[in-house]
């Protein structure tokens, strides 16, 4: 409807221009179709020329079915235009995307930039738009959301990263159908950090090449570059190496001999550089050591100047041959060495010259690679610079008899420069027989290699002879192979030589040989092989042009024996490449005949001329005259094509030339091929045989273009092609749809560029039936040993199988199941298993079966992980104790292909997460772990150390508890028995083995029986035991019970009777008197005793005690207590207790004494003299005061008095004594004449309680008394 309501635009248009008509244009519609009427109903006035229509007959713009409408314009006061009938319905059209925006449908954005695709969307009715994010619904975040308009959908990233890229699935639906289109995102950012770790490929002294992988997140982009530092551990400066690094290692140079390095290395792509890896330290040094100490040196020769000595090669070279030794010697008596060699010696001999004569020299040699000096060797036995002696005479016996024999023999021609001062004679016994009445005894002392033969034994007597042969084996190491070594065959880089076994076993069978190599140049040998079986050795990998010497040594259960050392070897091919090819022929062979006339004279010769094809001239062949009828054409040109004429010459001249020859082609000539070579059937099924042949021995001179195989049926006799008639290429094929258990017969040609060539036969006709063979399988000699792969390696088993039909094939574990990432590759041919990135886990025997209808067949190959060790089996707590766990395990079920040199035990606290080592070189499968903390929880792991590394952990599952059961309860005491139960009170253990005391468990034996019973568990330490028989005699025991177990019982010494007890009460009170400071309370407890429970009667002074809420009493079973709240003065006294029942009474008292502030001291306080300084009697100005004792004490006994002053009138009160006073008297000195004071006196007691002062003395004034003198007289002195 649109697009005609557009056309009818343009037409409106049109006609507006073409009448320059201004005007509103006025729209009517025509409802001659709907409503049956001719005439036009107005509907508004515009001033445009297009209108869009909206709304029905409804005036609701709804229709509930199509109308049919008719439009006219009228234009002005114009005639109307109107439309063509046009039908008002609801448009329908199925969804689209417009993504001509989108290139590719992708949107490539940068780490951190804000995404916006807004995908235009049409449809009617307004399709529903969906996103997703790969196969999940796009869950909308304030980051990433997507809206949809009226005519677009949009979806936003903000801030996008690298998980943002990915499918981005959305689909539009609406009633009509359903579109789906993919938008793919690529968030591109800087790379990732390089894969790690940085592996060190290489290190020497002054280099180290390293490398890594590249990062598994690449931003998105190529990675362009990496960026390598470096930075030496004590500094914290990085230094860049290169900026540039294309490859994924580097060889960083010019560093300094025992300087340890880091390493890091970041990626770097078009949008910067990403975050760093790091590498371990690492030292710059040689990856080897020094070599160990030569063998002890030995003198072989000595003269009075010279000593030559020779020594073994060191144990171990320290992974660098060694270059060289120095030779050092020092006379006996002297400490220092000198150095005798004056440059490296490259033997394991050396001559030592300058010695002086009579002088004892010792000698010792030191080692040297490209790491340095090794330690010296242990030093030579002294020996002294003198020519050697000649040997004495032969000794000649003089006399001989069973005892003794007397030898004489001349003295020696050179005695070596010194007086002969002795001889020293030896003997040794030879084999000797003895014969007894019935048998003989052969005793061969010291048995030794020589001894070794067939004996004969030969007795002889008056009645004839008899002999008996003997063979003697002296069991020993054998001797060496019988050489001498033969070189097999010699390649450039192996070598296959071969030996005899040796003349002399030692009495046991050789178990191997031993093989041994060295470079020429060098004297140090390398072990090839140590367990050779055969014979015969390929001595691999050998460098081309270097000369070998071998050495085979023959061991069995006794030893080694000494070696065979074979001729230099050269590493190379025994032959040359070969000489140059002869030089090729280029030319043709042309033959004439005679001319038919002579011309009567004597044909002289011929002259033969060509012409290349591509030229004009012919040209002279020959420059002599050609005497026979056929010439040899040279100089030709390969693939030009050449005619040729001939002229003869006689007396009279050259002859008219012949006509010329037809083209011939400058090339070799070809003939057809002979027949394939070898033609046979390789194998055959119920409908096919499979053919094979080699290629013909002639070719033709042509190189073969292909073979014709055809075949016969005999039953028919006719041949038919199996090929393409243009043959093939193959050297085999299988000709399938043949008949089963039909006869054929087959033959092949070969075809080249001359043709098919002669056919060769297939021998013998073939029945076509399924040829049944049972499986079998070809176990290469490598993995008929033990397969060795590293960890992180690849594992391949290739193994050939054969079997009609086809055989099924397993692969198998004996101690598991093959790991899924094995991938497994069978054909009718072979079968292969390969596993990458192997660990200690793939150890074991893989077990291969095949399986057919005609059988079966298996073979297994045991398959070694070189790897650290898995985890120890079967970890196990023995025992624990208080500050100890003893733990035990087993060895790893796989040992990593290497021998187990120790175990590693770790321990860590439950409340730690790291582990601590306890031992790492522990030899045994078990250890006590000690010096732990009681009562802590730990966790304990072992593992496995061999030469590749610590393997995998055994750990405990649980954490265990340093404790152990508990010592036995304390001592037992019987509170309290009745005719039916007993009461028994303990006390704790005295340790609880480092666990909680969870409960304690009573056991009771009746007298006569044998068995202990449990009676009662109980969390306290006293249980009350019921239910027994009145008059019965019971022991009973205890036994404490933590998290461990329970400890041993600790048993009541005497037996109990279970009977009602009667007791005469008592009381015993601890204490006789009790003090408490007065306002605090006080708890006197009582203990008493008496059965049936005594009643219980308080007193205090004589009456008896009141009761109130701050003064009660309460009683228990063995108590009786009062308890006084606040206690107060009146609180103070004696308490009587009396206890009784029906057996009788008894009491006890105790004194309670209340500690308070004692009363002040009672006045009034006098004065018993006041005297002045200028007084006559001459004394410091003093008063002397006197008071009685306070009435009340305060509980405690009084200790002393403070006396203060104080001065009139307006003083304050300070104290006149400073010392503590004990009497009630007291002098104060130091007083003013005539200055009025007053006095007062406070007391304290023995518990530091200090009184109120006592009353005043009132004003006293210091100054002396005037007394009128008095005359004293005796009365009977006045009487006259």
């Amino acid at each position: 409807m649109m697009a005609e309501v557009k056309s009818q635009v343009t037409m409106w248009s049109e006609e507006k221009r073409k009448f320059q008509i201004l005007d509103k244009i006025e729209l009517e519609l025509d409802h001659r179709a709907t409503l049956q009427t001719q005439s036009f109903a107005k509907m508004l006035h515009v001033s445009i020329t297009f209108f869009l229509f909206r709304g029905g007959w409804d005036g609701q713009g709804a229709h509930s079915e199509s109308i049919r409408m008719t439009f006219a314009v009228i234009a002005g006061r114009s005639a109307p235009r109107e439309s063509r009938p046009v039908i008002i319905k609801e448009q329908t059209m199925l969804p689209e995307f417009d993504l001509r925006a989108l290139y590719q449908k992708t949107v490539i954005a940068k780490a951190g930039d804000n995404i916006k695709i807004e995908i235009p969307v049409l449809g009617r009715p307004r399709p529903t738009v969906t996103w997703k994010k790969e196969d999940q619904i796009l869950k909308q975040t304030q980051r990433v959301n997507y809206e949809n308009t009226a005519t677009a959908t949009i979806l936003t990233i903000n801030e996008c990263i690298r998980s943002d890229s990915g499918q981005y699935p959305l689909s539009a639906k609406n009633i009509v159908g359903e579109v789906s289109e993919v938008i793919t995102v690529q968030v591109h950012d800087i790379p990732g950090p390089p894969t790690g770790p940085i592996k060190f490929d290489e290190i020497s002294c002054d280099f180290l090449t390293f490398s890594w992988e590249p990062p598994l997140n690449d931003g998105g982009v190529p990675i362009s570059n990496y960026i390598v530092e470096m930075r030496q551990t004590d500094s914290t400066t990085w230094t860049e190496l290169a900026t540039t690094v294309i490859r994924t290692t580097f060889k960083a140079t010019r560093l300094t001999t025992g300087v340890e390095y880091q390493f890091r290395v970041k990626a770097q792509n078009r949008y910067g550089v990403g975050p760093a890896i790091t590498s371990e330290s690492v030292v710059a040094n040689y990856p080897f050591k020094v070599p160990g100490p030569p063998g002890t040196p030995q003198v072989i020769a000595v003269t009075k100047e010279t000593m030559t000595i020779s020594w073994n090669e060191p144990v171990s070279d320290g992974g660098s041959p060694i270059l060289g030794y120095h030779i050092e010697r020092k006379e006996r008596n002297s400490i220092v060495w000198q150095t005798v060699s004056k440059m490296l010696v490259s033997g394991n001999i050396f001559k030592s010259s300058g010695l002086t004569d009579g002088i004892a020299y010792e000698f010792r040699v030191i080692a040297e690679n490209l790491a340095g000096k090794s330690k010296p060797s242990k030093p030579s036995e002294p020996v002294f610079a003198l020519d050697p002696i000649d040997p004495p005479g032969k000794p000649i016996p003089l006399n001989i008899t069973r005892h003794a024999v007397t030898l004489k023999w001349t003295k020696p021609e050179y005695n070596g420069g010194f007086k002969i001062t002795g001889y020293t004679v030896e003997k040794r016994d030879l084999p000797n027989g003895r014969c007894s009445e019935n048998n003989t005894v052969l005793t061969i002392k010291e048995a030794c290699r020589e001894d070794v033969g067939t004996y004969l034994v030969k007795l002889t007597n008056s009645a004839g002879e008899a002999t008996e042969n003997l063979n003697i084996v002296v069991l020993d190491k054998p001797g060496p192979p019988t050489g001498p070594v033969k070189v097999d065959e010699v390649t450039a880089d192996s070598i296959t030589i071969s030996w005899e076994p040796p003349k002399y076993d030692g009495g046991s069978s050789i178990n191997n040989y031993i093989v041994e190599r060295r470079d020429t140049s060098t004297t140090t040998w390398h072990i090839v092989s140590a367990t050779v079986a055969r014979t015969t050795i390929k001595a691999c990998r050998l460098k081309t042009g270097c000369e070998y010497q071998f050495r085979i040594a023959a061991e069995n259960r006794y030893g080694k024996s000494t070696y065979l050392t074979s001729e230099s070897i050269v590493a190379q091919y025994p032959f040359k490449v070969p000489g140059p090819p002869g030089t090729p022929f280029d030319s043709m062979i042309v033959v004439w005949e005679r001319p038919a006339s002579d011309g009567g004279s004597e044909i002289l010769g011929y002259v033969l001329e060509k012409r290349d094809k591509e030229g004009i001239r012919w040209t002279r062949c020959n420059k002599r005259l050609i005497s026979e009828l056929r010439y040899r054409v040279t100089g030709l040109i390969e693939n030009h094509d050449y005619e040729y004429r001939v002229s003869a010459e006689n007396a009279a001249g050259l002859s008219e030339p012949s006509p010329p020859s037809a083209y011939y082609k400058a090339c070799d000539p070809i003939y057809k091929p002979g027949p394939p070579n070898n033609p046979k059937v390789t194998d055959v099924t119920r409908s096919s045989v499979f053919l094979s042949w080699g290629k013909p021995i002639y070719d033709g001179g042509s190189e073969i273009q292909g073979y014709i195989v055809e075949k016969c049926d005999v039953s028919d006799g006719e041949w038919a092609i199996c090929t393409p008639p243009t043959g093939i290429k193959n050297t085999h094929l299988e000709v399938e749809k043949l008949v089963e258990k039909h006869e054929y017969k087959f033959r092949i040609c070969a075809v080249n560029a001359a043709g098919v060539g002669d056919h060769a036969d297939v021998p013998g006709s073939v029945i076509v039936e399924e040829k049944m063979e049972a499986p079998d399988l070809d176990l290469d000699m490598e993995l008929r040993k033990i397969v060795n792969v590293r960890a992180g390696g690849s594992l391949r088993l290739f193994v050939p199988i054969r079997g009609r039909p086809t055989p099924e094939v397993k692969w198998g574990k004996v101690d598991g199941d093959i790991r899924e990432a094995a991938v497994i590759d069978t054909t009718s041919s072979f079968t292969s298993l390969v596993l990458d990135n192997v660990n200690r886990f793939d150890s074991g025997k893989y077990t291969l079966t095949l399986e057919n209808s005609s059988g079966t067949k298996s073979a297994f190959v045991s398959v070694r992980v070189l790897d650290t060790p898995s985890a120890p089996v079967n970890l196990k707590i023995r025992e624990v104790t208080k500050d100890s766990v003893s733990i035990s395990w087993e060895p790893p079920l796989l040992d990593g292909g290497a021998k187990i040199k120790n175990f590693i035990i770790e321990k860590r606290e439950a409340t730690r997460k790291a582990y601590a080592a306890v031992v790492t070189n522990c030899h045994k499968t078990s250890w006590k772990v000690d010096q732990l903390q009681e009562g802590c929880y730990y966790f304990f792991r072992v593992s496995a150390e061999n030469e590749y590394g610590i393997g995998l952990p055994a750990e405990t599952s649980d954490p265990i508890k340093v404790a152990e059961v508990p010592q036995p309860p304390g001592k037992i005491t019987v509170d309290d028995v009745t005719r039916n139960s007993v009461s028994l009170s303990w006390a704790k253990p005295e340790h609880d083995g480092g666990s909680k005391i969870i409960q304690y468990i009573v056991e009771m034996q009746a007298k006569g029986s044998e068995k202990w019973s449990e009676c009662a568990r109980v969390k306290t330490l006293e249980a009350v035991v019921t239910n027994l028989t009145q008059g019965e005699e019971y022991l009973f025991r205890v036994m404490a019970v933590n998290e461990k177990g329970k400890s041993d019982p600790r048993a009541l010494a005497v037996p109990i009777v279970a009977k009602d007890l009667v007791i005469e009460p008592d009381v015993r009170p601890a204490f006789h008197s009790y003090s408490v400071q007065v306002g605090q309370d006080l708890k006197v407890e009582i203990p008493i005793a008496g059965r049936p429970k005594p009643t219980v009667t308080w007193v205090k002074d004589g009456q008896p005690l009141r009761q109130t809420t701050r003064v009660n009493i309460s009683d228990s079973t063995d108590l009786t207590i009062l308890n006084l709240k606040e206690t107060s003065k009146e609180d103070s006294g004696t308490y009587e207790i009396t206890v009784a029942n029906v057996v009788g009474q008894k009491s006890a008292s105790v004194e309670i004494i209340t500690l308070d502030k004692p009363d002040p001291p009672v006045g009034p306080v006098k004065f018993d003299e006041i005297s002045a300084e200028k007084a006559i009697i001459i004394k410091r100005s003093a008063i002397t005061l006197q008071w009685t004792k306070p009435e009340y004490d305060g509980g405690s006994k009084v200790t002393g008095y403070i006396v203060e002053k104080r001065d009139l009138p307006d003083g304050r009160w300070m104290k006149a004594s400073f010392t503590n006073i004990i009497e009630t008297q007291f002098t104060v000195t130091g007083l003013t004449e005539d200055q009025r004071y007053e006095f007062r006196v406070i007391a304290k007691n023995a518990a530091g309680a200090i009184s109120k002062p006592s009353d005043s003395t009132g004003p006293i004034t210091a100054r002396d008394e005037v007394e009128l003198p008095r005359i004293s007289m005796d009365p009977k002195y006045r009487e006259t």
